[in-house]
């Protein structure tokens, strides 16, 4: 009974992988410009879109971005933001950003994340950019299903241009080590419960009929 229970927990542990977590750090991408729809190596389920022109860029950005590959939205001046579409539904997105450089930004402008599910706008969040330039801060989202996210980096009402005592508008956003959750397909929830069944069953039988 011990084996048949742990080959049932082993199959449901295997169904369950299907909707963890995913991550993309565009190490293995090449650089240069990515036209809107771009998906990367490994991750079809994932399109990116530059909402404003196509600006999308893969490249090594040292102190603004991590490793060898950031995602960067160019330019600084289109009021653009960056759209990443699932192709099936989501529980979770989180994504870490940099480029947020006092320069070219006011302390009151925010990063900032929207979260839809077809036309329906699900969830809106900001947060304070620490204004250092470096990629240490992250933006998160976990709850309703989804199918479309917006970063974008903004003043404190959203509009999406920056104005820094400078004189310089608009501010280039970097994105890194995303990280998405897939909503568990029914069929896999069901076979998961089915095999969790069959061994709470079976181990109730034993008891019976010992």
């Amino acid at each position: 009974m011990r084996g048949i229970l742990g080959a049932i927990l082993c199959a449901a542990g295997t169904t369950v992988g299907l909707a963890q977590t995913a991550i993309i750090n565009f190490e293995i991408e090449s650089s240069g410009v990515k036209p809107n729809g771009y998906s990367p190596i490994g991750h079809p389920d994932v399109k990116f879109y530059d909402t404003v022109g196509a600006g999308l860029t893969i490249g090594r950005f040292v102190g603004r971005g991590l490793g060898n590959r950031t995602l960067a939205v160019w330019d600084d001046g289109d009021g653009s933001k960056l759209r990443i579409d699932f192709m099936k539904p989501m529980s979770a997105l989180t994504l870490w950003f940099g480029n947020d450089d006092i320069a070219f930004a006011s302390s009151n402008d925010r990063a900032w994340l929207e979260i839809w599910n077809g036309s329906t706008l699900v969830h809106r969040a900001s947060m304070a950019m620490n204004l250092n330039r470096t990629m240490d801060q992250s933006i998160s989202y976990s709850g309703s299903g989804f199918t479309q996210a917006y970063f974008w980096y903004g003043n404190s009402a959203g509009a999406p241009f920056t104005h820094s005592g400078f004189g310089f508008t608009g501010l280039i956003e970097m994105v890194d080590n995303i990280s998405y959750t897939y909503v568990p397909e029914p069929g896999s929830a069901l076979a998961v419960a089915a095999l969790l069944g069959l061994g709470a069953f079976g181990l109730r039988l034993r008891r019976s009929r010992g």
